[in-house]
Protein backbone atom coordinates (compact mmCIF):
# COMPACT_ATOMS: atom_id res chain seq x y z
CA UNK A 1 0.00 0.00 0.00
CA UNK A 2 1.39 3.41 -0.94
CA UNK A 3 0.16 6.62 0.66
CA UNK A 4 0.18 10.00 -1.03
CA UNK A 5 2.46 12.65 0.48
CA UNK A 6 0.72 16.00 0.61
CA UNK A 7 3.61 18.25 -0.42
CA UNK A 8 3.33 20.56 -3.42
CA UNK A 9 6.02 22.63 -5.08
CA UNK A 10 3.86 25.62 -6.01
CA UNK A 11 0.44 27.03 -5.45
CA UNK A 12 -2.32 25.35 -7.41
CA UNK A 13 -5.56 27.10 -8.28
CA UNK A 14 -8.48 25.51 -6.48
CA UNK A 15 -12.22 25.82 -6.54
CA UNK A 16 -13.57 25.26 -3.05
CA UNK A 17 -16.90 23.74 -2.30
CA UNK A 18 -19.58 25.90 -0.77
CA UNK A 19 -19.00 26.06 3.01
CA UNK A 20 -21.45 23.87 4.89
CA UNK A 21 -21.06 24.59 8.58
CA UNK A 22 -17.95 26.78 8.67
CA UNK A 23 -19.35 29.48 10.93
CA UNK A 24 -18.22 27.75 14.13
CA UNK A 25 -14.60 27.12 13.20
CA UNK A 26 -13.46 29.17 10.17
CA UNK A 27 -11.82 31.82 12.36
CA UNK A 28 -9.61 29.13 13.91
CA UNK A 29 -8.20 27.87 10.61
CA UNK A 30 -4.99 29.21 9.06
CA UNK A 31 -3.13 28.76 5.80
CA UNK A 32 0.50 27.62 5.95
CA UNK A 33 3.28 28.23 3.45
CA UNK A 34 6.57 26.46 4.11
CA UNK A 35 9.66 27.48 2.14
CA UNK A 36 12.64 25.11 2.02
CA UNK A 37 16.29 26.12 1.78
CA UNK A 38 16.26 25.48 -1.97
CA UNK A 39 13.30 27.83 -2.44
CA UNK A 40 10.70 25.10 -3.01
CA UNK A 41 7.34 25.65 -1.35
CA UNK A 42 4.70 23.48 0.23
CA UNK A 43 1.24 24.56 1.29
CA UNK A 44 -0.87 23.27 4.11
CA UNK A 45 -3.39 24.23 6.73
CA UNK A 46 -3.48 24.48 10.50
CA UNK A 47 -5.87 24.79 13.42
CA UNK A 48 -5.51 27.16 16.37
CA UNK A 49 -5.61 25.02 19.53
CA UNK A 50 -4.32 27.51 22.14
CA UNK A 51 -3.07 31.07 22.43
CA UNK A 52 -0.44 31.61 19.71
CA UNK A 53 -0.33 27.86 19.01
CA UNK A 54 -1.34 26.06 15.79
CA UNK A 55 -1.53 22.31 15.22
CA UNK A 56 -0.67 20.93 11.77
CA UNK A 57 0.89 17.90 10.12
CA UNK A 58 4.68 17.64 10.20
CA UNK A 59 4.94 16.66 6.54
CA UNK A 60 3.87 20.21 5.66
CA UNK A 61 6.68 21.90 7.62
CA UNK A 62 9.49 19.41 8.20
CA UNK A 63 11.72 20.66 5.33
CA UNK A 64 10.96 24.34 5.93
CA UNK A 65 13.57 27.03 6.42
CA UNK A 66 10.80 29.60 6.92
CA UNK A 67 7.13 29.14 7.78
CA UNK A 68 4.39 31.69 7.10
CA UNK A 69 0.96 31.46 8.70
CA UNK A 70 -1.86 33.49 7.13
CA UNK A 71 -5.45 34.25 8.07
CA UNK A 72 -7.23 36.61 5.70
CA UNK A 73 -4.89 39.51 4.96
CA UNK A 74 -2.79 38.90 8.09
CA UNK A 75 0.46 36.96 7.69
CA UNK A 76 3.01 36.02 10.37
CA UNK A 77 6.33 34.22 10.49
CA UNK A 78 6.08 31.11 12.65
CA UNK A 79 8.34 28.43 14.10
CA UNK A 80 7.83 24.78 14.93
CA UNK A 81 7.66 24.59 18.71
CA UNK A 82 7.59 20.80 18.97
CA UNK A 83 6.43 17.73 17.13
CA UNK A 84 6.55 14.01 16.47
CA UNK A 85 7.43 13.36 12.84
CA UNK A 86 6.50 9.70 13.21
CA UNK A 87 2.98 10.66 14.33
CA UNK A 88 2.91 13.53 11.76
CA UNK A 89 1.87 16.02 14.46
CA UNK A 90 3.61 19.38 14.78
CA UNK A 91 2.78 22.37 16.96
CA UNK A 92 3.65 25.79 15.52
CA UNK A 93 4.25 28.92 17.58
CA UNK A 94 2.79 32.08 16.03
CA UNK A 95 3.49 35.31 17.97
CA UNK A 96 0.52 37.66 18.51
CA UNK A 97 -1.93 35.33 16.78
CA UNK A 98 -5.25 36.89 17.72
CA UNK A 99 -7.54 34.02 16.75
CA UNK A 100 -9.87 31.84 18.84
CA UNK A 101 -8.81 28.34 19.83
CA UNK A 102 -11.08 25.42 18.99
CA UNK A 103 -12.50 22.95 21.45
CA UNK A 104 -10.92 19.49 21.09
CA UNK A 105 -13.07 16.39 21.44
CA UNK A 106 -11.63 13.00 22.35
CA UNK A 107 -11.47 10.77 19.30
CA UNK A 108 -12.55 7.75 21.33
CA UNK A 109 -15.97 9.37 21.76
CA UNK A 110 -16.62 9.26 18.00
CA UNK A 111 -18.87 6.61 16.52
CA UNK A 112 -19.17 5.09 13.06
CA UNK A 113 -21.59 6.93 10.82
CA UNK A 114 -21.28 10.20 12.74
CA UNK A 115 -21.34 13.28 10.53
CA UNK A 116 -18.07 15.21 10.29
CA UNK A 117 -16.80 18.18 8.29
CA UNK A 118 -13.34 18.51 6.69
CA UNK A 119 -11.96 22.04 6.29
CA UNK A 120 -8.66 23.20 4.84
CA UNK A 121 -7.08 25.53 2.30
CA UNK A 122 -7.02 23.40 -0.83
CA UNK A 123 -3.93 24.01 -2.95
CA UNK A 124 -2.99 27.03 -0.87
CA UNK A 125 -6.11 28.78 -2.12
CA UNK A 126 -9.57 29.26 -0.68
CA UNK A 127 -11.05 27.43 2.26
CA UNK A 128 -12.73 24.20 1.13
CA UNK A 129 -15.35 22.69 3.44
CA UNK A 130 -16.81 19.25 2.76
CA UNK A 131 -18.95 17.00 4.87
CA UNK A 132 -19.06 13.25 5.25
CA UNK A 133 -19.22 10.60 7.95
CA UNK A 134 -16.83 8.60 10.10
CA UNK A 135 -16.22 5.38 8.17
CA UNK A 136 -13.57 3.78 10.35
CA UNK A 137 -11.85 4.23 13.72
CA UNK A 138 -8.42 2.68 14.36
CA UNK A 139 -6.82 2.72 17.79
CA UNK A 140 -3.20 3.84 17.63
CA UNK A 141 -0.96 5.23 20.36
CA UNK A 142 -3.72 6.44 22.64
CA UNK A 143 -6.12 7.87 20.04
CA UNK A 144 -8.35 6.85 17.15
CA UNK A 145 -7.05 7.53 13.64
CA UNK A 146 -10.17 8.42 11.66
CA UNK A 147 -11.18 7.23 8.19
CA UNK A 148 -13.79 9.55 6.72
CA UNK A 149 -15.85 10.04 3.59
CA UNK A 150 -15.31 13.82 3.98
CA UNK A 151 -12.83 14.38 1.16
CA UNK A 152 -9.93 16.83 1.11
CA UNK A 153 -7.26 17.80 -1.39
CA UNK A 154 -3.61 18.81 -1.59
CA UNK A 155 -2.98 21.83 0.65
CA UNK A 156 -5.62 20.82 3.18
CA UNK A 157 -3.17 18.71 5.21
CA UNK A 158 -3.14 19.97 8.78
CA UNK A 159 -6.66 21.34 8.44
CA UNK A 160 -9.47 20.29 10.72
CA UNK A 161 -12.02 17.51 10.87
CA UNK A 162 -14.91 18.84 12.96
CA UNK A 163 -18.05 17.39 14.45
CA UNK A 164 -21.47 19.00 14.00
CA UNK A 165 -20.95 21.17 17.08
CA UNK A 166 -17.73 22.66 15.70
CA UNK A 167 -15.36 20.71 17.98
CA UNK A 168 -12.09 19.51 16.47
CA UNK A 169 -11.88 15.72 16.31
CA UNK A 170 -9.03 15.25 13.83
CA UNK A 171 -6.29 16.82 11.71
CA UNK A 172 -6.54 16.09 7.99
CA UNK A 173 -3.47 14.06 7.10
CA UNK A 174 -3.36 11.59 4.20
CA UNK A 175 -5.26 9.55 1.68
CA UNK A 176 -4.70 6.45 -0.42
CA UNK A 177 -2.75 6.96 -3.61
CA UNK A 178 -4.66 4.14 -5.29
CA UNK A 179 -8.17 4.45 -6.65
CA UNK A 180 -9.63 3.70 -3.25
CA UNK A 181 -11.31 6.74 -1.72
CA UNK A 182 -9.67 6.53 1.68
CA UNK A 183 -9.15 9.78 3.59
CA UNK A 184 -7.63 9.79 7.07
CA UNK A 185 -7.33 12.28 9.93
CA UNK A 186 -5.04 12.11 12.95
CA UNK A 187 -6.77 12.14 16.35
CA UNK A 188 -6.90 15.75 17.56
CA UNK A 189 -6.54 14.64 21.18
CA UNK A 190 -2.95 13.61 20.42
CA UNK A 191 -2.22 17.33 20.88
CA UNK A 192 -3.77 17.51 24.35
CA UNK A 193 -1.43 17.69 27.38
CA UNK A 194 -1.24 14.32 29.08
CA UNK A 195 -1.86 12.25 25.95
CA UNK A 196 0.59 9.52 24.93
CA UNK A 197 1.69 11.38 21.80
CA UNK A 198 1.85 14.78 23.52
CA UNK A 199 4.42 13.32 25.92
CA UNK A 200 6.58 12.37 22.91
CA UNK A 201 6.61 15.80 21.28
CA UNK A 202 10.03 17.40 21.03
CA UNK A 203 12.38 19.35 18.73
CA UNK A 204 11.72 18.15 15.20
CA UNK A 205 15.07 19.34 13.85
CA UNK A 206 17.00 16.86 16.01
CA UNK A 207 14.63 13.95 15.47
CA UNK A 208 16.12 10.87 13.80
CA UNK A 209 12.69 9.96 12.45
CA UNK A 210 12.03 11.59 9.06
CA UNK A 211 8.83 9.87 7.91
CA UNK A 212 5.33 9.51 9.29
CA UNK A 213 3.81 6.14 10.15
CA UNK A 214 1.72 6.19 6.97
CA UNK A 215 4.69 7.00 4.70
CA UNK A 216 6.70 3.94 5.65
CA UNK A 217 7.08 0.86 3.44
CA UNK A 218 4.02 -1.35 3.74
CA UNK A 219 5.77 -3.93 5.91
CA UNK A 220 6.63 -1.24 8.46
CA UNK A 221 3.23 0.47 8.57
CA UNK A 222 0.82 -0.06 11.46
CA UNK A 223 -1.39 -3.08 10.71
CA UNK A 224 -4.57 -1.00 10.88
CA UNK A 225 -3.76 0.64 7.53
CA UNK A 226 -4.03 -2.71 5.78
CA UNK A 227 -7.18 -3.49 7.73
CA UNK A 228 -8.65 -0.15 6.65
CA UNK A 229 -8.15 -1.00 2.98
CA UNK A 230 -9.91 -4.34 3.38
CA UNK A 231 -12.65 -2.79 5.48
CA UNK A 232 -13.28 -0.08 2.88
CA UNK A 233 -13.45 -2.65 0.10
CA UNK A 234 -16.04 -4.67 2.02
CA UNK A 235 -18.20 -1.58 2.52
CA UNK A 236 -18.59 -0.92 -1.21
Amino acid sequence: MVWLLWLVAAAVASVSSEPLRARDFADSLVKIRAVAADGSQSFGSGVVIATNLVATTCHVTREAKTIEVAHGAECSVATVESGSTMHDLCLISVPKLDLPAVAIRASESLHLGERVIAAGFSGGGDLAVRDGVVEGLYRYDGGNVIRTSATFDTGSSGGGLFDEEGALVGLLAFKARSGAKLHFALPADWALPGSMVSSLLGPVAVSSERSAFWERPRASQPPFLGHAMLEAASQR
